[in-house]
């Protein structure tokens, strides 16, 4: 009742694997022992695997692979919430691309003087605060005066008190406005085009790496 080195070697691969009910089968068909005694040798096997080389570098890999695993669904959820994000800033980006386009096509173009500066205060990430300036225009139109406050803000003024920049109004609600510069009309595309198309690339990446 011996058995030959490739019968064990295989018999070692079933019990490494687990698949003890396997290793009694097959020495149940190999040597022709009943159930019982293929079960009782199969047990002293596997006490003398368990120690062996192979089961505890399959032990290690098994374990590692169930953490790869578990990385791989957290890489994908990560993923998944930076591609949508960026799906939706792009989506914004779209809705105020094709609002201004519309807007300014319909607009009337008129002359606006800039009057005064709104200021605030922004927070940094220091802790501290920087003094933010948004240009103040006023425009006339059908001999009635008006007034605009651009969405745009920086830390010094863009422009000097008494200077004239053109301004677009809609023709049936003449206090809606847009200054026809390009960072009042694509300031905001900019920034979000260029945030969107970061985190939906960033995303797809993780979602493809994991």
């Amino acid at each position: 009742m011996t058995l030959t080195q490739e019968q064990k070697k295989h018999l070692e691969t079933l019990l490494i694997a687990g698949e003890e009910l396997e290793a009694v089968r097959y020495l149940q068909d190999t040597l022709g022992l009943s159930a019982e005694e293929a079960l009782q040798l199969t047990e002293k096997l596997d006490k003398t695997v368990e120690q062996s080389p192979a089961a505890t570098m399959f032990k290690t890999m098994k374990h590692g692979s169930k953490h790869m695993m578990k990385d791989s669904k957290v890489g994908k959820w990560v993923g998944g919430i930076f591609m949508f994000f960026g799906l939706v800033m792009l989506g914004v980006c779209t809705y105020i691309f094709y609002t201004n386009y519309t807007f300014a096509q319909n607009a009337v173009i008129v002359k606006g003087e800039v009057t005064g500066f709104d200021t605030h205060y922004s927070s940094d990430d220091d802790g501290g605060s920087t003094l933010m300036y948004s240009s103040i225009f006023k425009y006339e139109y059908q001999g009635q005066e008006y007034e605009h406050t651009s969405d745009v803000s920086s830390s010094s003024p863009d422009y000097d008190e008494g200077d004239e920049v053109e301004i677009l109004i809609d023709p049936n609600k003449p206090s809606k406005a847009l200054v026809n510069e390009f960072w009042d009309r694509w300031f905001v595309i900019v920034i979000l085009g260029f945030m969107g198309t970061m985190f939906t690339g960033l995303g797809y990446m993780a979602f493809r790496l994991f």
